[in-house]
């Protein structure tokens, strides 16, 4: 946005001094995604429109409702977008590993992964624009003047907590927010955290990523502060090894436990021998072990239907330093 510096300051100080326990908010702005499209960006460096990734098959994943898709503008789908809170409704409708049958609106992002912008920075690109709303609804107006930005209600969109039944559609509207930049957002100067949900997430993205790209951004791949996430749904907190079991802890708060068709696989490095097992059925509510027999150091994996919920290597003896 052009000769906004001053406004966009003023914003985020305002609004970190009246967010209480949540003023780190107003620093960033939010780009949430499945887990291989962030692998995906962080590997390029960068973000892309939903056009230009398509068209040039850069999604790996498509965490979007079709229906939702169908009814946006054509022109809106041309813009990078990034929302400024977490917790946005479009989030709760898509967030957690859901079975294949309990899924809002076909939307799905099993395992998301927050990348974090300097939101001083991003707004201040002279190609920002902002919307007043979700850039879904036809209500949405965007704009990079200063005037539309001052006049866009922050204090609906950082609303946090239940929503009044009365405020209900304005209150989900308005904290959909986002800033747009046309077409695409280099990330390498702008990015400053990229958020998991759990130490076994985490795990997984930085098995996904090359050697380089772990390495440029290891130090920002952190574990998500609880007001990024819902975390009512399914997801891996934890795996741990005991003698010759692995054992996946789940999120014990899950709504939607299953039942999920489990496969998992084991590789034994330096060996072409697999342990898979496909085809259970199961109710994910606690733990899940599962015995490996004679493994020492290996990668193993965990699909939960047609998710990828882990992905790391494990170590089931000790290892000498």
């Amino acid at each position: 946005m052009r000769h906004c510096g001053n406004i966009i300051r003023k914003h985020i100080n305002d609004w970190s001094t009246r967010l209480g326990n949540l003023n780190w908010w107003p620093k960033y702005v939010y780009h949430f995604t499945d887990i291989h499209n962030a692998v995906s960006i962080l590997e390029s460096g960068y973000l892309y429109s939903r056009n230009l990734a398509r068209a040039n098959n850069l999604m790996q994943a498509d965490n979007a409702s079709n229906d939702v898709i169908q009814h946006t503008n054509p022109e809106h789908l041309n813009f990078v977008r990034l929302y400024f809170r977490p917790k946005t409704p479009t989030q709760y409708r898509n967030e957690g590993i859901r079975p294949l049958d309990g899924r809002d609106l076909g939307a799905h992002c099993g395992v998301p992964i927050f990348l974090c912008f300097d939101s001083y920075e991003t707004l201040n690109l002279d190609e920002s624009e902002v919307s007043n709303g979700n850039m879904g609804s036809h209500r949405a107006n965007h704009s990079s003047q200063p005037e539309f930005f001052s006049q866009i209600p922050f204090h609906l969109v950082y609303h946090s907590g239940a929503i009044p039944d009365g405020d209900k559609d304005e209150i989900v509207f308005r904290r959909n927010a986002e800033i747009l930049i046309p077409d695409k957002l280099a990330i390498t100067n702008l990015l400053r955290l990229i958020c998991c949900r759990s130490a076994a997430e985490r795990q997984t993205l930085l098995t996904m990523l090359s050697d380089a790209t772990r390495e440029k951004w290891f130090e920002k791949i952190r574990i998500g502060d609880y007001s990024l996430y819902f975390r009512k749904w399914t997801f891996v907190e934890e795996v741990v090894t005991v003698e010759d079991r692995i054992i996946f802890r789940f999120n014990p708060n899950s709504t939607t436990p299953g039942p999920f068709n489990i496969k998992f696989s084991y590789t034994e490095d330096g060996e072409e021998r697999i342990r898979s097992w496909n085809g259970k059925r199961e109710s994910l509510v606690n733990n899940l072990g599962l015995v490996v027999p004679n493994a020492t150091v290996g990668i193993a994996s965990l699909k939960l239907d047609d998710t990828i919920a882990y992905l790391g290597r494990v170590y089931f003896t000790e290892i000498p330093f």
